[in-house]
Formats: C-alpha cells, sequence, structure tokens
C-alpha cells in the first residue's frame, strides 16, 4: 500500500494455494512419515478500489472469487467448490516507521463433497479479519519490514441429506494463525522508468482452531472446509520480486512455503497489480 497522496489506486491481487497435511509413525527406527492423506489446491482472484482519506490514512473495498478442490484419501473423500468475498480495509500509518492495516470479508461458498459413496452438496458462509503492524526501516540500501499480525476465519455450513438419504447436521468452526518475523528488501533501479524490489522473509506462525476436523473425517464424515483447519506452531519462509513504473503502476510476483517444523505443508504462489487513477 501507498501513502503518499490523496487519490485512487486499483490493486488485483491473483494466488494460488496448495496443501498437503502429512502423518507421521513413530518405531524403533525413528519417525517415518507418509504420502499425505489430505492434500489439495485453492485459487483466489480479488481485485479491489483504495481511496486515500489522508495522506497516512485509506480506506478500500474488495471484492473477489474462489475455486478450490481438496482430496481426503483416507476416506476417499473430495471437496470441492466456489464462492464469492466482498469486504472492506482500512491502513493507517501512525508513523513514518509503522503502519497499522484491518481487514474483514465476508464470503458465500457453495460445496460438494464426497466420503465414499456419499455425496452431498451445502453452503457456507464465512467471515475472515485481519489485523496486524508492520515496521519500515532502511540501513546500507536495504529495507526491514518486521511486522505481527493476526487473523481469524469463522464459518457456517448448512445442513444437508447426502446421496444416500443420511441426514447431515450443519457444522461451525473457527480457525487462525497468529504470525511474527520480518522481511528484507533491497529496492534498485533497473533502467530509467523501472525499479525493482526482491525480498526475502522468515515468519513463526501458530495456527489454531475451534474444531477437530480430524474427527468428522474420522467418523466417516465428508470433508467440511475449504480451508484446512491447522495447530500449532511452524515456520514460513516468502521471496518475490516487485516492479514499480514510473507511472505509478505496480507488479508483484511472490511465493511462500508454510507449515515447516510442522505436521503440514503448504506453499502459495501470488501475482497482483496496483493501478493508480483520479486526483492526485
Amino acid at each position: 500500500m501507498t501513502l503518499k497522496a490523496a487519490g485512487m489506486i486499483c490493486p488485483i491481487d491473483i494466488r494460488g494455494t496448495g496443501f498437503d497435511r502429512l502423518t507421521s509413525t513413530t518405531t524403533v527406527a525413528g519417525t517415518t512419515t507418509a504420502a499425505a492423506p489430505l492434500h489439495g489446491l485453492q485459487v483466489d482472484a480479488l481485485a479491489g478500489l483504495t481511496y486515500k482519506v489522508r495522506p497516512n490514512f485509506l480506506v478500500g473495498v474488495v471484492g473477489g472469487y474462489e475455486n478450490f478442490n481438496f482430496t481426503e484419501q483416507d476416506i476417499n473423500g473430495k471437496l470441492t467448490g466456489d464462492g464469492w468475498t466482498v469486504g472492506s480495509y482500512l491502513a493507517w500509518k501512525i508513523t513514518p516507521s509503522i503502519r497499522y492495516d484491518l481487514a474483514a470479508t465476508y464470503s458465500g461458498i457453495s460445496y460438494n463433497g464426497v466420503a465414499g459413496l456419499a455425496q452431498g452438496n451445502f453452503t457456507g458462509e464465512r467471515w475472515m479479519v485481519q489485523t496486524g503492524l508492520t515496521g519500515t526501516y532502511r540501513a546500507w540500501g536495504f529495507t526491514v519490514e518486521p511486522s505481527a499480525k493476526v487473523y481469524a476465519l469463522w464459518e457456517n455450513e448448512g445442513a444437508y441429506v447426502d446421496s444416500l438419504g443420511t441426514q447431515q447436521s450443519s457444522h461451525d468452526f473457527s480457525t487462525g494463525r497468529a504470525s511474527a518475523g520480518a522481511r528484507v528488501i533491497y529496492p534498485f533501479a533497473w533502467t530509467d522508468t523501472i525499479s525493482l524490489a526482491p525480498y526475502v522473509g522468515i515468519y513463526g506462525d501458530y495456527y489454531f482452531n475451534q474444531d477437530d476436523a480430524a474427527a468428522i473425517l474420522a467418523a466417516g464424515g465428508v470433508p467440511l472446509a475449504s480451508t484446512p483447519l491447522l495447530q500449532g506452531w511452524s515456520a514460513r519462509m516468502t521471496g518475490g520480486v516487485g516492479m514499480k513504473f514510473a507511472s505509478g503502476g505496480l507488479v508483484g510476483l511472490g511465493a511462500e512455503y508454510g507449515g515447516i517444523g510442522g505436521n503440514f505443508q503448504t506453499w502459495t504462489f501470488k501475482a497482483k497489480a496496483q493501478v493508480p487513477f483520479g486526483a492526485q
């Protein structure tokens, strides 16, 4: 986010997230890891409009679409679906070196779940809130951005009758992540009109949730969440590059690998573009 002048910015963000949850078995010879029973891919596309109320304060609205496909090998299960998201966000540059951001979104999701011979369609309503503090410090040509962020997600999934005639009750769960870490950026002029900013980062994550999805799967139920429920500590590494044009436009490409030290792995690829317009 840029916080330099009053005006409008149109950000676009497209990302894909892959997920593997591993199982491990401890034997006298040590710990062995089996093939991941839960894996899948989710693609999200987001676009929004940002308005700079003041040079150090902005607000915005966002809309998006998601599509996902997850497989649970243990119960021959599969969960596919898609949905739309709307929301709003704000950012406040408290000091030249510290900024605060807050975002909230609502999603309406359509699910198609399979577990063995049973199949069912149901809907979900999801709320997500994200907030955090980010610092910006420069030294020796590098920019260091330490941050501390939290997001929380709540979802309700409606009751339905599966293809075997079994009544499946509604389901509520929540999940979230608290993280802290930093990334290091090295901005430099590539040409007279284009500057590049490659970066790397590392973060410590703590995932928390209020529902045991493993118990649902063990009971033979359909996997119920497009966002896999994770728990515990892990680390995450990020990397990418930003490209800024003299016109004020921005293009960014990045990737992150999460679950380091945990019993799952996630990988996320992101592409984003930002186009300024309106009065400056």
